[in-house]
């Protein structure tokens, strides 16, 4: 009981951070959401004004990652904009946006002139990461801070700093991120439905979760499946976006070879899943099981081999 309890906090846990690192603006509204991932080919005005208004809609005390980014990189593009929009900002939940964002900028002498203007605490972080330094290693939200800052420029170095942890993770690791984050974007979360819960738990166990506190090695297998997830959902979208990607596999053919694997075991996966639903088999269960306990990917039948197996029970 005690052994079960442990893994579900680590479960617990680890969902959580990954929940930061979900693809751009999950928690704003879908109007937004679609301006947004073209406003650096647009810079429409009618959509940057959605997405201020859409900021007093984000759960308080809890902030976007994305949002911080893309006003960032606009802020330090732009400074006749940065003025426009700080001259106006238009609620509190914006103006407390705003000064992050200029933090992250690396604004220092503007976020104190902002701050003081709003009668806003400056408690600006000693020693706080600037936007333009950010490479994700093991939080999750550094992923979203990059995304956002693409959205705003179109500036594929912020994709390119994403897709550097995952070229220098090791090979485990970077075939259970990607796993983890193609079931991630496909399901929402890290498990198809049906299924038991236990893809994060194989994860914390494999790189550990010492008093249910997710390890560093932990944090970057998620940090780095979130960016999968991301990446992966908005390259059907981005065709700069995919064009990067391709060209990030093109330039590494053994991690390629590893997203190519991974990428055949999760077609089968879902397959799999969808012969679950109909027939609870033992066999079925088991291979499942495997799989979603990070087993290795060519370990996971074919389903027209797992089907005569069946068969041939009979």
């Amino acid at each position: 009981m005690q052994r079960r309890s442990r893994a579900f906090a680590a479960l617990t846990i680890a969902m959580f951070l990954v929940g930061q690192g979900r693809p751009v603006f999950a928690q704003s509204d879908a109007q937004s959401n679609d301006c947004i991932s073209i406003f650096y080919r647009t810079k429409d005005a009618a959509c940057l004004n959605r997405l201020i208004a859409s900021l007093d809609k984000l759960p308080p005390g809890v902030e976007n990652g994305t949002f911080i980014g893309f006003f960032a990189a606009l802020f330090d593009s732009s400074p006749e904009l940065r003025q426009k929009l700080l001259d106006g900002v238009p609620s509190d939940r914006a103006a407390s946006t705003y000064l992050a964002a200029l933090r992250k900028a690396g604004l220092v002498d503007e976020a104190q002139r902002f701050a003081a203007s709003r009668k806003l605490e400056d408690a600006t972080p000693p020693g706080a990461v600037p936007l333009k330094t950010v490479v994700p290693v093991s939080v999750p939200l550094d992923n979203d801070l990059l995304l956002g800052a693409y959205m705003a420029t179109g500036d594929l170095s912020h994709i390119d700093r994403i897709l550097e942890n995952l070229r220098t993770s090791r090979d485990g690791m970077a075939a259970d991120a990607i796993r983890i984050g193609l079931i991630m974007g496909k399901f929402g979360g890290a498990v198809a439905p049906g299924r038991p819960n236990i893809m994060i738990v194989a994860a914390c166990r494999k790189y550990g979760c010492p008093r249910n506190q997710p390890s560093m090695d932990m944090m970057r297998s998620l940090t780095i499946a979130s960016a999968v997830w991301a990446l992966q959902s908005i390259a059907k979208n981005d065709v700069s976006v995919k064009k990067e990607l391709n060209r990030f596999f093109q330039n590494d053919p053994h991690l390629a070879a590893i997203f190519t694997r991974e990428q055949s075991a999760f077609a089968n996966y879902l397959t799999l899943v969808g012969l679950w639903s109909v027939k609870k088999d033992g066999s079925l269960d088991a291979v499942l099981t495997d799989y979603e306990r990070l087993g290795a990917a060519d370990a996971l039948l074919e389903p027209d081999k797992l089907l005569k197996s069946l068969e041939d029970k009979k």
